[in-house]
């Protein structure tokens, strides 16, 4: 995963907001799932946003490349076909446990969960796939989307953007171009209500 990361933020550097678009696209359309935002987004942020226009840019790439994805799995799975749904799954190397989670965790929290699901890990793509499964409205799928998509970028940003007052961030920024994998550091603020969502996710899934 290291070198995966490391070439992700090579491409980030040279081509900047597109490369983040891309990124965000595959990720969210689970495409290719190896290189989750917990890890590649922090250190983007890092390497982009140093001042109020580069936040709205790198926010703006971050959420239209994960909203289009996040459509493209949306509408994949749209409709109660079963034997389209076992083709997809076993194509996106998903477990059955991780599909019936989801599953149970849209049942229980209803559209809503399109929308501050996409603040929690293990849930922010995968989420579209119920709400495809169970016929959400495609509009409000899409507003969910974009508002759950666009604020999880723009608070992993502002994290960054705010260490770059300190002089902390100095350090941290050249672990997340040396050491990529460090750079979760930028995400410590929120480590702890992440693990909380993790945890009542799991045993939802369990119950």
């Amino acid at each position: 995963m290291v070198d995966l990361t490391s070439t992700a933020l090579r491409l980030i550097a040279l081509y900047g907001p597109l490369a983040v678009a891309l990124f965000t696209f595959l990720e969210s359309s689970m495409l290719f799932p190896f290189l989750p935002s917990e890890v590649v987004v922090p250190a983007a942020a890092a390497l982009l946003v140093s001042d109020a226009a580069s936040f709205a840019t790198f926010v703006g790439a971050a959420g239209c490349g994960g909203t289009l994805g996040a459509l493209v799995l949306f509408y994949a799975f749209y409709g109660p076909d079963g034997r389209r749904v076992d083709r997809l799954r076993e194509w996106l190397r998903l477990s059955e446990d991780h599909l019936e989670r989801s599953r149970r965790w849209y049942l229980r929290w209803g559209a809503s969960s399109v929308l501050w699901g996409r603040f929690l890990p293990g849930l922010r793509s995968v989420v579209s796939i119920p709400a495809g499964l169970f016929g959400m409205n495609p509009a409000w799928f899409t507003v969910y989307t974009a508002l759950g998509t666009v604020g999880f970028y723009a608070a992993v940003a502002a994290a960054v953007y705010g260490l770059r007052q300190r002089s902390l961030f100095a350090a941290l920024r050249s672990l997340a171009v040396g050491r990529p994998v460090a750079s979760l550091l930028a995400a410590t603020a929120g480590l702890a209500a992440i693990a909380l969502a993790t945890l009542l996710y799991r045993r939802i899934g369990a119950g």
